[in-house]
């Protein structure tokens, strides 16, 4: 439950920044925020996927 509202605390402050800068209030700055959001959002399933394939592995050879 920590970690829950501590991730609460977290996105309402970004999300409070970005609304400060008004680029990221613009069509552009959105995309732009989107796009770099998908691609760190792939990058750490791959790897959260790679950690588990690992995991799996020495599990197999026990």
């Amino acid at each position: 439950m920590v970690l829950i509202g501590a991730s609460i605390l977290i996105f309402r402050s970004v999300w409070t920044l970005l609304d400060l800068i008004p680029w990221a209030k613009s069509p552009t700055g959105l995309a732009v925020l989107l796009g770099v959001g998908v691609v760190v959002t792939v990058a750490a399933l791959r790897g959260i996927e790679t950690l588990s394939g690992k995991k799996g592995e020495n599990t197999e050879d026990e």
